[in-house]
This record gives C-alpha cells, sequence and structure tokens, in this order.
C-alpha cells in the first residue's frame, strides 16, 4: 500500500469522526435540560407560574417555592413566564441550564381607581373596606329593561331578583340586607331603579358594609350601590355620536305543561255556575278539573243566558272550549331598545346629551311599558382649585 491511499484513507477517518461528533453535540444541544426558579422583587418565591415554550403546547408551572423544569429543548427555544399581576417576560434558552428569574409588578392591573362618596376617586388598594366594581359597557351585551337587574351574577354577596312584571323593582339583597342605598353621581337617590338607563351608565361600584356606607349616615348601613354616569367623550377628536339600538323577543315560556280537556272544573263530577264565588254547585274549584266529562250534557255556565223571569242562568251545551288555549293566549314579548349621545370634550369642559327610548310588550295581551329618558350632563374646569358640574335627568313612563 502506497503513502498516497494511506493518506487518503486517514483523511477520510478523521471527517467521519468530526462528523460523528457534531452530531453527537447537536443531540446534546436538542436534548437540553432546563431548571430555574422564579422570585418577585422582594425575593419571595412566587408558585403557580406558568413557563411555555413560545409556539408550543410544551410547559410547566413553578411549585409553591417557585421552582420549575423542563427537558429536550434546544438552545434556540423562547421561554414565556407570565403570571397574574406580573410582566410577561421571554427568555431565551442558550446554553443555560439554570435560570434563576425575576418578575416585576404589573402597575396597570394593580392601580385601579374606583368612586366613593361625593364623586371622589381613590385607589382601590389603599380603601379600608369591601367594595367591587362593574364597567357599565359589559351590562348593556344583555339587555334588561331595568338598570341593576344587570347585576345580578356580577358582584359578590349582591342578589338580584328579577321580577317578570312589568314596572317591578327587583329584589335586592346585599350580604342579606334589602335596603339599600343607591347613588348616582354622587347623590342619594330614592328610586325604583327604572328611571336609569342603561346606556348612560360608565360604571357601579357596590360599596358592602356599613363602615363602607357611613359614608352616607343612617341610610347606607346596609350598603350603597354607587352609579357613576357617562360625560363627555373618550375620543381622541372631541367629538362623538354615539348610536345604540336592540331588539329583543321573548317567547315566554320554554315548555307548557300538558293538561286534560276531557272534563271540567268541579268537584266529583258535579258543577253548575252560580257566581263563580261558591254559590252554585262547586263553582269555586277551578284547580283540579275534577267536574263532569264533557259529554255535551246540559249544564248552567258562567256565560249561559239569564232568564228574565225566574233571574237564574240557563243551562247550555257542557262541552270543552279547545285545546292550547294557554299557547294561543299568550304573545312573543318584545323589549326594544334605541339610544343616541351625542359628547364633546375639550381642555377645560366636557359636554354629553343622550336620549333612550324603550318599548317593551308582554307576553300577556294588553301589557306594555314605555320608558323614555333625557340625560344632559356638564363640567367646566375654571382653574385647578375652582371647576362645576352639573348633571340633569328627565324620566317619562
Amino acid at each position: 500500500m502506497n503513502k498516497s491511499l494511506l493518506k487518503t484513507r486517514f483523511s477520510g477517518f478523521i471527517r467521519i469522526l468530526f462528523c460523528l461528533l457534531l452530531a453527537v453535540t447537536y443531540a446534546n444541544a436538542q436534548n437540553q435540560n432546563v431548571s430555574g426558579k422564579i422570585s418577585a422583587p422582594n425575593g419571595d418565591p412566587i408558585p403557580g407560574v406558568s413557563v411555555l415554550v413560545k409556539g408550543s403546547n410544551q410547559g410547566t408551572n413553578s411549585d409553591a417555592n417557585g421552582n420549575f423544569k423542563l427537558s429536550n429543548l434546544s438552545a434556540r427555544t423562547i421561554l414565556v413566564v407570565s403570571a397574574i399581576g406580573f410582566v410577561t417576560q421571554e427568555q431565551t434558552v442558550g446554553n443555560q441550564s439554570v435560570f434563576n428569574l425575576t418578575l416585576q409588578e404589573d402597575n396597570k392591573t394593580l392601580n385601579e381607581v374606583v368612586v366613593t362618596a361625593l364623586g371622589i376617586k381613590k385607589d382601590a388598594r389603599r380603601i379600608g373596606y369591601a367594595i367591587q366594581s362593574v364597567d357599565g359597557a359589559s351590562t348593556i351585551k344583555a339587555r334588561e329593561p331595568n338598570a341593576i337587574n344587570a347585576l345580578a351574577g356580577k358582584v359578590a354577596g349582591l342578589t338580584v331578583g328579577i321580577q317578570q312584571e312589568m314596572l317591578r323593582k327587583p329584589n335586592i339583597s346585599l350580604r342579606g340586607n334589602s335596603e339599600i342605598l343607591y347613588v348616582v353621581d354622587g347623590v342619594p337617590i330614592n328610586s325604583d331603579t327604572w328611571n336609569i338607563s342603561p346606556d348612560d351608565i360608565e360604571n357601579y361600584s357596590v360599596l358592602k358594609g356599613a363602615s363602607a356606607s357611613a359614608l352616607y349616615g343612617f341610610r347606607g348601613k346596609n350598603g350603597a350601590i354607587l352609579i357613576t354616569t357617562k360625560r363627555g367623550t373618550k375620543d381622541k377628536r372631541g367629538f362623538s355620536v354615539d348610536v345604540n339600538s336592540s331588539t329583543m323577543l321573548d317567547k315566554g315560556f320554554y315548555a307548557i305543561p300538558k293538561v286534560q280537556d276531557e272534563y271540567g272544573p268541579g268537584d266529583h263530577g258535579r258543577y253548575a255556575f252560580g257566581d263563580g264565588k261558591g254559590g252554585g254547585l262547586n263553582d269555586g274549584d277551578y284547580d283540579g278539573g275534577w267536574g263532569p266529562k264533557f259529554d255535551g250534557q246540559l249544564i248552567p255556565q258562567y256565560n249561559s243566558p239569564i232568564d228574565p223571569i225566574t233571574g237564574k242562568r240557563t243551562s247550555t251545551p257542557w262541552l270543552a272550549r279547545g285545546k292550547d288555549n294557554m299557547e294561543r293566549f299568550l304573545q312573543t314579548g318584545i323589549l326594544s331598545t334605541n339610544n343616541i349621545a351625542v359628547s364633546s370634550s375639550g381642555d377645560k369642559y366636557n359636554l354629553r346629551f343622550s336620549t333612550s327610548q324603550t318599548t317593551q310588550r308582554g307576553i300577556v295581551p294588553n301589557t306594555k311599558l314605555n320608558i323614555t329618558n333625557f340625560n344632559l350632563a356638564s363640567d367646566y374646569k375654571f382653574s385647578d382649585k375652582l371647576s362645576f358640574n352639573s348633571s340633569l335627568q328627565y324620566n317619562r313612563q
């Protein structure tokens, strides 16, 4: 064997060995294991932090001590670290196998401002009593004719019993107390809450307990619902026109119980109408339907002609009056709401005018409700220490 052939074979062996080393190195890089600890700025561990591989479903959560582990990661893998109340952070794995991460608090979610008594705004974290706020925009997605009905299921400790009858105010209970004070733009009011248009509400704030509502004296001892109305516009152009219209249909009942139409009112197969109050024969019993069978026999009934000589009702054929009386009696209910608002704002002023029209037709014939609302709100800032706020509301039902 000559030297040139031996040299060629040796160089080929070196190339193969180099490729094998690269493959082993690449495999190790693909199967890299990563661990670490996640802490708050004060050094305390944060449990339950989500650590996900960006672009995939692979991930884990930190344990009670803030520790986490992930396996089979490449150097190019990007970890997305997120937790409620903290700023989301992304970290490239690279050649590191141990990560000690510190998450910064998200001030945007913590600096919530709520409106308390007399329009005073406070930081929610610095209030020493229980308060909960609800955005007004979230309450008009599913329409309710009464603005307070929209709070059902949205505030802890607040129970809203919606009344289906028109102009019946809802049954409100806050921590077991039904006597609750309503405050609109810092002014306590006596209201059945039908005269407040949902389209004019910016947000609700519910003060719970005596310590919170002591701001309003004895009337607010059981709690208060504060309603802040919209003022001006948030449009950067300083002027806006909002139009909102919705129509809802109400079929009334999901299902109507099936009833029999073989026997009429009465008891033990006997019935004769007198005055409908027991003056006849079992004519005060309309619950069971245990009267005579509908066979066409002659029986005095509520619509039987009265004999002018004797003054008594004559007998008429005893027949069924028709099937599905309930379904034929009820009608489709309609709730139609229309609102238009014109808003303007500047460096020193805010102005908003709105009008609302709510028309409701009940499922029972001849039941309807019309509500018209006009609302005018204006603010003017004369200086840093002097400002003028006013509001005017007209309601017709």
